[in-house]
């Protein structure tokens, strides 16, 4: 049994590797600021701390008791990123160097959940993790700056000489049951359900030739628990994908043939500079951990689905 400290861990991602984590009989304690996670719905053996990892010390002394770290704190949405960019900056890139120097002080490797967000508009073609990445909104800024702190702790090393094994995974579209369509950070997955449940038309933004690569929460959860036994000191950048493109207005007729009724949907606004499309490339993740993805986005759908139907008739 091995003892893990995820930050972030009440959020979509965190509370599904805690269940993952509990479930293979480790211990897991979680810090979270409680800012936008839900402790209710952290499993009941898991150890609540409530703080941020803006606070160094604290996250320090929990690193201490820990054999290894997952570091999922964030800001995610990019819009509540850009409505207080220096609230943001202090937890998304702040809050990264603070993991990665707890990390080198308790010599014990780190998993640190980047995001697919540092390449920007990589354009249509699957992106490996040498493509150069030129991110578009402040949250991939802080994103890659999060990895260079990593990538400096694994060839510098910190206070001792002690040089960080870091692990940093880049998920691309994550989606799947537990997560709240009517959170700021919800993907347009959760939202699509909620509206087809709920009558309303899907809105899709532009002419929905707009693509994303998207990954289903179990999958992603297998990657992210393959990395934490890669223990020796360096860095090493994988992909969270799929390797498999699917454009809005599939994904909108897809949902409507899973609800089995008429999907209405409506036009949105046509947004400027954005990314339009992400799609990444999974053969290191596959050559290193032998880890592809296994839940086709039809199967993901329902189960989605079927999650959030039971949600919304409790």
């Amino acid at each position: 049994m091995a003892r893990y400290l995820i930050t972030g861990g009440c959020g979509f991602i965190g509370r599904h590797l805690t269940s993952a984590l509990l479930g293979d009989g480790h211990d897991v304690t979680v810090l979270d600021d409680l800012s936008s996670g839900d402790p209710a719905k952290l499993p009941s053996t898991a150890h609540l701390e409530e703080g941020c990892v803006t606070d160094a010390d604290k996250l320090a002394k929990l690193a201490e008791d820990a054999d290894g770290m997952f570091h999922l704190a964030a800001i995610a949405s990019i819009a509540a990123a850009e409505a207080n960019l220096e609230r943001a900056h202090a937890v998304n890139a702040g809050g990264a160097e603070n993991a990665v120097a707890a990390a080198v002080r308790s010599h014990i490797p780190l998993v640190l959940i980047s995001s697919a967000a540092v390449y920007g508009a990589a354009g249509p073609e699957a992106v490996s993790e040498t493509y150069p990445c030129l991110p578009l909104s402040a949250y991939g800024a802080d994103k890659l700056q999060s990895e260079h702190y990593a990538t400096e702790a694994a060839q510098n090393g910190g206070p001792g000489g002690k040089r960080l094994a870091a692990t940093i995974v880049r998920p691309f579209n994550v989606y799947g049951p537990g997560q709240d369509s009517g959170s700021p950070y919800a993907g347009v997955i959760s939202r699509f359900i909620a509206a087809a449940l709920s009558g309303a038309p899907l809105r899709v933004n532009g002419d929905g030739n707009q693509s994303r690569d998207f990954i289903f929460i179990d999958d992603l959860i297998g990657l992210l628990t393959a990395c934490v036994s890669r223990t020796r000191p360096g860095t090493l950048i994988v992909n969270g994908c799929t390797g498999t493109a699917t454009s809005v207005k599939v994904l909108a007729s897809e949902i409507g043939r899973i609800c089995g009724g008429d999907i209405r949907t409506e036009p949105g606004l046509e947004r400027s500079g954005g990314v339009a499309h992400s799609l990444g490339n999974p053969g290191r993740a596959a050559e290193i951990f032998g880890f592809r993805a296994r839940i086709e986005l039809a199967e993901g759908l329902r189960r989605t689905f079927n999650w959030q139907k039971g949600t919304t008739l409790q």
